[in-house]
């Protein structure tokens, strides 16, 4: 199967951003006293911050809502707006290219707020690179629902079947596969997850331009 489009999630698969993303909360965590654990880290990959915030706060010494957890977070900075760390995978824009010439249609859909996508998309000069981009501010159900992934078919005039999603993590593998579509499952983020649901594997973008539904 030649797909007719090609979806892509952005945290772990666009950009290696999951372990800088941590860093910047353990930094506004720490002004609490609230530790941020290696446990802690893997919870927050695939998820938008703010679903995991509140067990967080729950260690806090003192009371500290999560307002008052985002406000320093802010002041701190970000990934997307701020890291001089932030780059897009190895491979990737060749990938992208590869897409283009077989006319494939290509999208972003992410559970991370659109002004931060948007940011490090401009950074990286990808935002023209997507037909369509869909972030967790523009759905009422993150991933592990399958809604940004609907939403985006939708939006493109593709049927499920004719669909390929690209994912780094269990929750986004999961929401590709409840939306009807071929997942691949990526590994080449610094941080390894359980892909195996997945129904291919690849280690590079180069690895994924030589599958079958790429190479014809």
């Amino acid at each position: 199967m030649e797909p007719k489009c090609v979806l892509f999630d952005f945290d772990g698969v666009i950009a290696d951003t999951e372990t800088s993303n941590a860093d910047y909360l353990a930094r506004a965590l720490s002004v609490y006293g609230i530790p941020l654990t290696e446990k802690d880290r893997l919870k927050l990959i695939g998820r938008n911050t703010t679903e995991v915030l509140p067990g967080l706060l729950d260690r806090a010494a003192v009371p500290v809502t999560p307002e008052e957890i985002l406000e320093v977070r802010k002041k701190q900075g970000n990934t997307y707006e701020n890291s001089p760390r932030l780059k897009t995978m190895p491979g990737l824009c060749d990938f992208l290219y590869l897409l283009r010439k077989k006319q494939c249609k290509i999208g972003l859909v992410t559970s991370t707020s659109a002004h931060l996508i948007l940011a490090a998309l401009n950074r990286l000069e990808l935002t023209s690179s997507f037909d369509v981009i869909i972030c967790g501010d523009m759905v009422q159900n993150r991933k592990p629902e399958p809604e940004g992934y609907q939403k985006a078919m939708h939006m493109l005039s593709v049927e499920p079947a004719d669909c390929v999603i690209i994912e780094d993590s269990p929750i986004g593998i999961r929401a590709g596969l409840r939306a009807g579509a071929t997942v691949i499952g990526y590994t080449g983020a610094s941080i390894k997850q359980d892909i195996t649901k997945a129904h291919f594997t690849v280690e590079s973008f180069s690895d994924c331009a030589r599958l079958p539904m790429f190479n014809s």
